[in-house]
């Protein structure tokens, strides 16, 4: 670690020697984190525009945390101001903030930030101008009635019947179906594995066996990395298995991949190390 302009800590153990003195040049603040063993933390991100979970590490400092949120909030770092709150519902409530994350240079791990903790970010941007991208009430629309609907002849409702698809298809003959009664030997409770599908999402197994639900055979239940799920491990008042919301879901064997497959973090990008 070198100390830059302004007090600045800068890691240059892996960049090349011109880099790192254009770096400590720069009069722009930069942060660099090293992310190994860093737990990550599961936390609801709220601003006026947006909200939603987010995967945090929990070394991260509030003026680096205010950096990922300038894409997620399209509020400029300089104008975030940021509270803590011990869930969403307290957070939209408008009931008091644990702390105001008003420390720079503190850590969320300094600030005690668990997992289902929300973050608020209120934007003190004099120029804003509250609900211009999501208050559509001024915008003109073109409005049908059903029935002035169903006579066009330019919808997609008029060329689904018109070539016997969707709901409009023809009801095809029912084709046996025998649901899989084989499982791999690796795929066992707490194996990595990703899910295939058309967006592969990768996780832990927490289920493999019947169900209640399902026209009977194996099922695996899976815990999601990220919330990409439909529920948290229960299925018609069942429990197979416990999760946070969103992030399991159910598959049957041949879509799941057992192997080393890491956590991901979403959160990182390129300007880290």
């Amino acid at each position: 670690m070198e100390v830059g302009s302004g007090g600045r800590l800068v890691e240059v153990s892996t960049l090349s020697t011109r880099r790192a003195s254009t770096l400590l040049r720069s009069p722009s603040p930069i942060h660099f984190l090293r992310l190994t063993d860093m737990p990550l933390l599961s936390i609801f991100v709220l601003s006026s525009n947006t909200g939603g979970e987010r995967r945090l590490h929990s070394e991260l400092t509030v003026a680096q945390l205010k950096d990922k949120l300038l894409p997620v909030t399209g509020i400029a770092p300089q104008y975030q101001v940021l509270s803590l709150h011990r869930s969403i519902d307290a957070a939209e409530s408008g009931s008091a903030p644990i702390a105001s994350l008003s420390n720079e240079g503190a850590t969320l791990e300094s600030y005690g930030v668990q997992d289902m903790y929300c973050i608020k970010v209120d934007n003190t941007d004099p120029t804003a101008r509250p609900g211009e991208f999501t208050d559509v009430s001024a915008v003109d629309k073109f409005e049908l009635t059903d029935a002035e609907y169903a006579a066009r002849r330019d919808t997609v409702q008029a060329h689904l019947k018109a070539n016997k698809l969707g709901k409009y298809a023809d009801v095809p003959t029912p084709i046996a179906f025998s649901p899989p009664t084989a499982i791999p030997s690796d795929l066992v409770v707490g194996a990595r594995c990703e899910v295939q599908g058309d967006i592969e999402r990768r996780g832990t197994v927490r289920f493999v066996g019947e169900t209640s639900f399902g026209k009977g055979g194996v099922w695996v239940g899976v815990e999601l990395d990220e919330p990409m799920g439909k529920g948290d491990g229960s299925v018609d008042g069942n429990r197979y298995f416990q999760c946070m919301p969103k992030h399991a879901t159910f598959v049957r064997p041949d879509k799941v991949k057992v192997g080393d497959y890491p956590e991901e973090d979403l959160m990182a990008d390129d300007d880290e190390i």
